[in-house]
């Protein structure tokens, strides 16, 4: 772990960011607007397509050269809180440093929309995206729910016979909202970030009239076989750390699936939210190398 990160850890253990998020995650706002072109630092280079429904919308982000490296984000905060700073941060890093398009799939949310139709909106955005951009090559970046989302989107790609991304980073994904293993119950107190029972709400919101179980919600139950390149990032001191390695083995196991795992010791939650740590750039790095090998 990094001197930075370590003091990081220091900081957030002596923090209110748990009740913070718990408020977050149960009274989620929607007054602020990060993906505002205006908010930007070069508003000209933004796009804003919003699909038929109004409830979703593709945000790209392109550099000043032509490319057709192409990351697409699917932005955390328990399905219901919309993007943050942090990720319109992520775009403007990965158009400066990597040359590549940018673009935020800005999915419905919850509580007025539940996984039966997030899901569906999901795709139908990402095809819109594949229409827009057709000689494009598309490499996926998502964190926490929206990793989760990712998973649920490679698996509903996969069952149709559609082409898969050339590689997915997947950050502190939330892959099973039912939570049942016994040592999250008993981690609760070590995650100074994730609230539990705030969590367990905004699950049940998300799933809707679909059980937790079902893998519209929780794609750990859900095929792993095929799914291309996936590279799973996560921190030791998370609540959901018993169910990322789950995911690890099952992963591992799959057939047609290459994953490659990095466990990072005293890393918080979603870490990747702080992009300045040297452990973000390790994940940012990974991505990198990820659209290189592919060209």
């Amino acid at each position: 772990m990094s001197i930075r990160g370590d003091w990081l850890l220091f900081k957030i253990k002596r923090s209110r960011l748990k009740q913070q998020v718990a408020i977050s995650f149960q009274h989620p706002s929607r007054r602020t607007d990060e993906l505002d072109p205006a908010k930007f630092k070069k508003p000209a280079q933004v796009k804003v397509v919003p699909m038929e429904d109004d409830h979703a919308r593709l945000i790209t982000l392109s550099p000043e050269a032509q490319t057709n490296r192409h990351v697409v984000i699917f932005h955390g905060g328990a399905y219901t809180v919309p993007t943050t700073e942090s990720h319109r941060q992520w775009m403007e890093l990965i158009v400066s440093r990597m040359a590549a398009k940018a673009t935020m799939l800005d999915f419905p949310l919850a509580p007025e929309h539940t996984a039966v139709e997030t899901v569906p909106a999901a795709l139908d955005a990402y095809a819109e995206l594949k229409t827009e951009y057709p000689d494009d090559q598309f490499f996926w970046l998502a964190d926490s729910s929206g990793a989760g989302l990712a998973l649920v989107l490679l698996q509903q790609l996969r069952a149709k016979q559609q082409q898969l991304p050339a590689g997915t980073v997947l950050v502190s994904p939330w892959v099973d909202l039912a939570m049942r293993d016994p040592e999250i119950e008993a981690r609760t107190q070590s995650d100074p970030e994730l609230p539990l029972q705030a969590m367990r709400q905004v699950a049940a919101n998300y799933a809707g009239n679909l059980v937790l179980d079902d893998p519209l919600v929780s794609p750990i139950n859900g095929p792993l076989d095929h799914l291309g390149l996936i590279s799973l990032w996560f921190g030791t001191t998370e609540l959901l750390l018993p169910d990322h390695h789950r995911l690890t083995e099952a992963l591992q196991q799959a057939d047609g699936t290459q994953v490659d795992v990095h466990e990072m010791h005293n890393m918080l939650h979603d870490f990747l939210l702080w992009h300045n740590l040297p452990e973000s750039r390790k994940v940012f790095e990974r991505l990198n190398q990820m659209m290189t090998a592919k060209e």
